[in-house]
């Protein structure tokens, strides 16, 4: 549990007033999340999610708000932000932007089935092909991305590491970036991040790493997140053909994107190896925080490049 910003029932009733929400009932924080402050909020008028948002600045808001807002516009199953009374997508509160959010059915994944890789895989190929309407805004340069992470983190590294993550940034620079279809991105899919009513997905959440990217590489966070069980240490190939193949039933992958496809499932390994080992190495301070162990993602990218 991540809770960063402590808020008082007394603040947050005064926060809800800027919304036609109705009044507050209750709160409490979630039991999950890394980087931002959440509550569930239930009001007279439903139940709702807020975040304060602790990962990214405000000027990169009205991108993601706007994202998700977008897909959810176009009946993509996703958790939609609140309007202020004002029109706006986010407000403040405690000297943090202040995110509401209708709260969906269903709840996160631990260990997906066959046939919830199967949805996953189809609802991110739509999510694509709707994010391709919108402009490639916020782009991350991810080999760039990498190894300027990775500069700092290098030193701390044994030997052993250090020649897996030399030899990962080269082959990320063999990728023909510029080349690859590009635009908005969730850029964070992991099985926590999609909410499930038995098979049935309830929709997307948390999209606060979103940017624009090849869509690519959001494939292969997800194939990864999806397929590879760090506790195991396997990979389960017949859930990444399944996830796959339900992908290209919507949007088919291109020759380029296809030739690519190994090289960027190890760049998506390589990114959430780095963001973990920099926040156990670089810690943030916080009430409650959850690290996680950068060790499961190292193995990922190990059995990638074995493979």
């Amino acid at each position: 549990m991540s809770i960063y910003t402590v808020v008082s029932h007394e603040q947050l009733e005064t926060y809800l007033s800027l919304y036609n929400v109705g009044t507050l009932q209750s709160f409490r924080g979630i039991e999950a999340g890394v980087e931002n402050t959440n509550y569930f909020v239930t009001t007279s008028h439903g139940e709702f999610v807020l975040t304060l948002v602790e990962s990214v600045g405000v000027e990169k808001l009205p991108f993601i708000l706007g994202f998700v807002d977008h897909l959810a516009s176009r009946g993509m199953e996703c958790a939609q932000p609140v309007h202020l009374n004002t029109g706006e997508l986010f407000g403040e509160l405690n000297d943090r932007p202040a995110v509401l959010m209708n709260r969906l059915a269903g709840g996160p994944l631990d260990i997906p089935t066959l046939g919830q890789c199967k949805s996953i895989g189809a609802a991110q190929a739509h999510a694509h092909q709707l994010a391709s309407e919108l402009p490639a805004d916020q782009y991350t340069h991810l080999h760039q991305w990498c190894t300027e992470t990775a500069a700092p983190i290098l030193e701390k590294l044994d030997a052993s590491q250090k020649d897996l993550l030399q030899h990962a940034l080269m082959d990320a620079g063999n990728i023909p970036w510029t080349n690859l279809p590009t635009g908005p991105v969730h850029a964070d899919l992991f099985p926590d991040n999609a909410l499930f009513d038995g098979e049935s997905l309830s929709g997307f959440i948390d999209f606060y790493h979103a940017c624009s990217a090849p869509y690519l590489y959001d494939l292969c966070v997800t194939l990864n997140a999806w397929c590879y069980d760090e506790e195991a240490g396997k990979y389960d190939q017949d859930k990444a053909d399944a996830l796959l193949a339900a992908y290209q039933a919507t949007r088919p992958l291109n020759e380029e994107e296809l030739q690519s496809l190994a090289a960027m499932q190890q760049v998506a390994a390589l990114r959430f190896w780095l963001s973990r080992l920099r926040d156990k190495l670089f810690p943030k301070e916080g009430e409650f925080i959850t690290v996680k162990d950068p060790v499961g993602k190292q193995s990922l990218l190990e059995t990638l490049r074995n493979a």
